[in-house]
């Protein structure tokens, strides 16, 4: 079966999570032994540093070989995205509408790739893609969400554009067939689209073990968006200086965009910015412990599941618990009472067979993980259309 996998998202470097969510969906379906091609929208930059833009060409590129596809958006309909923007934040609340940020033209490339590769199943991932699936022909259309935004505005509210649940919904009912990253915004899906089929497809994780280093540093490697901010600004005020109480040499190594923030919170002893991370498997090596403190917004906790599959000792937020597979069973330590994540570093560092304890359940928690992916990944494509 031949899959075209859509977005304006790149696959790599896979340094933030919706990178991995959408690497994930096309390493579950090729494990299912199924051809997936990636259809990459790039956008001009105008304000930003080209740099990383490119880079992320390159070698989002570069993985797909002759699979990567390029739609190129002119510098004109970039401007026209703006435009709409600003339109929006004045005069609507800064809600986009449903096509406010649907490329023109995409639908006829996408019509172009299936006259070559006869497709059997299209993926869209974000919902301002929705309207693609009104013009083309691929028999089976289902579309990756990332989160329930409009959800997520309404619970905890955005910093950003967002959309109503209206919008949302029109999106989806678009969708014959949705994935969703957790089980309460499945529910949510299917409230708002009730003639999609709906599927909770957790992410695949491969195994990546790691030996014991026996030292007492801390991991967060994470993107620099507000709710990451937010997370790293409370462990860093609440948390971390109470573990600096009991274990004077802790430290924290932060790598990823999130180090962008931490010179503005002041020179904290024993907190390390270690920048962009060109190889996750590197920084993960550095410790046996990760951490992560975010205690807001929706979607799958993907640094909580990336530090699980690099074999780390992982401490969280109990609000990074939601959505998490079979939570009652995941090698996780979860609370957001600085005293409580004392007492468990004490049964931790110093401790190599509590450690390895640990290794042997994360690696048998993502085999039950994956083992249920593949089995919700070759049910989607049985669907029927």
């Amino acid at each position: 079966m031949k899959i075209l996998i859509v977005s304006k998202c790149p696959t790599h470097p896979t340094d933030a999570g919706n990178r991995w969510w959408i690497l994930s969906q096309a390493e579950t379906f090729m494990a299912l032994g199924h051809e997936v091609h990636f259809l990459y929208i790039d956008e001009p930059v105008f304000r930003n540093d080209p740099a990383p833009y490119k880079e992320s060409l390159e070698k989002t590129s570069w993985y797909w070989k002759e699979r990567f596809h390029l739609f190129q958006v002119s510098k004109q309909q970039k401007f026209k995205f703006y435009l709409k923007k600003v339109y929006r934040k004045i005069l609507n609340h800064r809600h986009w509408k449903v096509d406010d940020q649907y490329p023109v033209g995409l639908d006829d490339m996408v019509n172009k790739l299936d006259e070559q590769y006869h497709f059997e199943i299209c993926i869209i991932n974000y919902y301002y893609l929705s309207r693609l699936f009104k013009h083309i022909y691929i028999p089976k259309k289902a579309i990756a969400t990332h989160d329930a935004i409009a959800y997520k505005d309404m619970k905890i509210g955005m910093p950003t554009m967002c959309i109503t649940a209206d919008t949302e919904a029109k999106a989806m009912q678009r969708c014959p067939h949705i994935f969703a990253l957790q089980e309460q915004e499945a529910d949510y899906f299917q409230i708002l689209s009730p003639n999609s089929k709906v599927y909770n497809l957790y992410g695949k994780y491969n195994h990546h073990p790691q030996p014991v280093k026996g030292n007492q540093k801390m991991l967060f490697l994470s993107g620099n968006n507000e709710f990451n901010q937010n997370g790293i600004k409370w462990f860093l005020k609440e948390v971390f200086p109470v573990i600096r109480k009991s274990f004077p040499c802790a430290e924290l190594l932060v790598g990823g965009g999130i180090c962008k923030v931490l010179p503005t919170l002041g020179n904290i002893e024993g907190v390390t910015a270690m920048g962009y991370i060109d190889d996750p498997a590197d920084f993960y090596a550095k410790a046996d412990v990760a951490i992560n403190p975010v205690f807001q917004g929706t979607g799958l906790k993907i640094k909580t599941f990336e530090a699980i599959s690099f074999d780390k000792v992982t401490l969280v937020h109990p609000h990074s618990m939601a959505g998490v597979f079979r939570k009652d069973d995941a090698p996780l330590f979860a609370s957001d009472k600085p005293e409580d994540w004392v007492v468990f570093l004490k049964k931790i560092w110093g401790h190599h067979d509590a450690i390895n304890a640990i290794k042997q359940k994360d690696k048998e928690y993502l085999q039950a993980m994956n083992e249920l992916v593949l089995k919700i990944g070759r049910a989607s494509c049985r669907e029927r259309v």
